[in-house]
């Protein structure tokens, strides 16, 4: 399957303020026309990124992570449906629906309006993935949307076993924004990796809010304890 995105949307998430920007560090978001499809393009030459990092290498990587985590998750009942990869242009494909979290909180409206049990379905993602072996650090309200009231998520980019949570540093240094670099800083490391364990939780239980309210909550019913 061909599908042309030229004409597609780009997707830029809301901040804090209402403000349009880039939603990730990684690919290209797309939204087709009709708003039913999504498109995660990693074609290096991308008009959406454009840093001195953004090499084909880490492109490379991130799109194969993609496909990788993407077909493991396939079958879960939250995660949308992949309708097309395109290993050559390096683009992959899924069913879309309406808004994302992020844009429902950020446009001053309530989750629960959209999704009443929304906090149970996140606690079940990302319990799903750590029962299945796999830290999910895309845990923004930016990277799920909801479908005839169920969660799901994408930015599968971001996923590592939980049995080796190793991640060249080539790769997350090309993806993370400068603001951010701190984070870099808290996880452990050696002369060519990052282990992104404590950086998955550290995310969880400090540094991923969904508007005013962080996950902690969500960090001490999977893991016990307060302290990351």
């Amino acid at each position: 399957m061909i599908l042309e995105t030229s004409n597609w949307t780009p997707y830029y998430k809301l901040n804090e303020l209402g403000q349009r920007a880039m939603a990730q560090q990684t690919y290209e978001p797309l939204i087709s026309l009709d708003k039913k499809t999504f498109c995660a393009n990693y074609a290096y030459n991308n008009v959406y990124q454009h840093r001195n990092g953004y090499t084909k290498e880490v492109v490379d990587w991130f799109f194969e992570n993609e496909i990788k985590y993407f077909l493991k998750f396939q079958n879960q009942s939250w995660c949308p449906e992949i309708v097309d990869i395109d290993r050559t242009q390096l683009k992959v494909f899924f069913k879309w629906q309406g808004n994302t979290c992020n844009e429902i909180i950020y446009s001053g409206q309530q989750l629960e309006n959209y999704c009443p049990d929304w906090k149970n379905q996140l606690q079940y993602i990302m319990t799903d993935c750590y029962d299945l072996g796999t830290y999910k650090l895309t845990m923004y309200p930016h990277c799920h949307y909801i479908f005839d009231g169920q969660l799901k998520t994408f930015d599968m980019y971001g996923c590592v076993d939980t049995d080796s949570p190793w991640i060249p540093k080539y790769a997350m240094d090309g993806i993370v924004h400068e603001t951010a670099r701190f984070r870099l800083d808290e996880t452990d490391s050696n002369d060519t990796h990052y282990n992104l364990e404590k950086m998955f939780k550290r995310s969880m239980s400090t540094h991923v809010k969904w508007g005013d309210e962080d996950l902690n909550w969500l960090y001490i019913k999977m893991f016990g304890t307060a302290d990351a």
